[in-house]
């Protein structure tokens, strides 16, 4: 059997006896057929129409879109609305801002940015387009506190707006349940200190995969959410995309409302029920979730569900970016003299963001192992107690031969986005 592997923008070919593959998956969702169309009937639900929401919306009007390491299409929703917000514009004194929500994320590249907005919306409207920076402190305001003690630092642009319009896409996170919804905002339009505060409860009970109720990074965002929306009229366009990153789900009105509904969607299309966990898995971090290390830990995550003690993951990304900005994951890892110092570090040493991808990994380096596919440097991936392959076709003849002739390999095309789970006895498929 061949298989086309992801890789960056195209694929890798392996070959693989069909005796040894337990599967090749990736969402549970076919190409849409008319994404601008979907898109279109959301927009204009009765009671959640996108005219109506512009003609009553005051100003300072915010529009906040996602960064490049996401796979959302904002630039085909701005192209939808772009002649409602250019309108809504000419009016005698009305403002017009438009934010990437990095978090604690790099500015967007020059390059990134013709491919988040679209090269046409960016040469008519290049001036109203900022990069969030949670370091900033003269761009952050303070608005409060939560009950767990988040103190609430936002962009200034979103403080000051009286209109805000969010453009998110939906899927499982690893420890905040699912992405999209409020995490535009917090983190996305968050302080560097509230960022961090509300993701050292990662490290808590509940911080995990497809949980809302009781996730107390959830529960902490929710709040935040609440403060900074206050006194603000929000209007959300949440979607679910396809197999190619094309809109095939939209919901659009209120925040909270969305991002329920587009959680029912994605739970369907991104849970992947499997026989078993297997001896080899090959995690595929998919364009553009594989530009560097940090963001390639999603992979990892989803991986891990799938494979047996013992067994060998192999994780797939071109991390094009290296380890990424935030290099905490590498610096706690490699530092440590075995994933179990790197766990007992953890609970002796202050909270750093990233210390709760190091503590995951270490955990499933602890039952199995993991070995990379990647542009990283042989040094820097065995200072983390992976092994380095110069090639899928390599990295799977060697974890099969290792695991012995019974073994089978399960390959997540979209590990980043999946999340496989076992499937229990007595329970139908989805």
């Amino acid at each position: 059997m061949r298989i086309d592997v992801p890789w960056g923008t195209g694929t890798t070919p392996v070959d693989v006896d069909d005796r040894r593959v337990a599967g090749v998956l990736g969402a549970n969702v076919e190409r849409a057929e008319d994404p601008e169309g979907i898109l279109q009937g959301a927009l204009a639900v009765p009671g959640a129409d996108f005219k109506t929401y512009l003609a009553g919306a005051a100003s300072p009007l915010l529009v906040v879109v996602n960064d490049g390491t996401r796979p959302t299409p904002s630039a085909q929703v701005l192209r939808v609305l772009r002649a409602g917000l250019e309108q809504w514009l000419r009016a005698p004194g009305y403002k017009l801002d438009l934010v990437i929500a990095t978090g604690t994320h790099r500015a967007a590249l020059p390059e990134e940015l013709d491919r988040i907005f679209g090269a046409d919306f960016m040469a008519a409207h290049a001036g109203r387009i900022f990069s969030h920076d949670s370091r900033d402190k003269e761009s952050l305001v303070h608005l409060g506190r939560t009950a767990r003690g988040t103190e609430v630092w936002v962009n200034r642009l979103l403080a000051e707006a009286r209109s805000v319009i969010v453009i998110n896409s939906v899927e499982p996170h690893y420890f905040a349940g699912y992405t999209g919804g409020r995490k535009s905002l917090f983190p996305g339009l968050a302080g560097y200190e509230t960022v961090w505060t509300n993701h050292k409860l990662s490290m808590e009970e509940g911080s995990e995969l497809l949980v809302l109720d009781g996730n107390p990074v959830h529960e902490d965002l929710e709040e935040a959410l609440a403060v900074g929306i206050a006194g603000k009229d929000v209007y959300s366009i949440q979607l679910v995309l396809d197999k190619e990153h094309r809109i095939g789900f939209a919901a659009a009105g209120t925040l909270e409302d969305t991002f329920r509904r587009a959680i029912t969607v994605a739970e369907r299309q991104f849970v992947l029920d499997i026989d078993r966990a297997c001896e080899v898995v090959v995690a595929v971090a998919p364009h553009p979730m594989d530009c560097n290390l940090y963001q390639t830990n999603k992979a990892i995550q989803s991986g891990a569900l799938a494979v047996k003690d013992d067994g060998v993951l192999i994780v797939v990304s071109q991390c094009t970016f290296g380890l990424g900005e935030n290099q905490t994951l590498f610096d706690m890892l490699s530092a440590a003299g075995s994933p179990a110092e790197a766990l007992e570090r953890a609970d002796l040493e202050e909270y750093k963001l990233g210390v709760q991808q190091a503590t995951r990994i270490a955990a499933i380096l602890e039952r199995a192992r993991i070995w990379m596919v990647s542009s990283l440097q042989d040094e820097q991936v065995g200072a983390m107690f992976m092994a380095p392959f110069a090639s899928v076709q390599e990295a799977l003849d060697a974890a099969l031969e290792d695991q012995g002739d019974a073994a089978q390999a399960l390959f997540l095309t979209e590990a980043s986005i999946t999340v496989p789970r076992v499937r229990r006895a007595g329970r139908e498929p989805d």
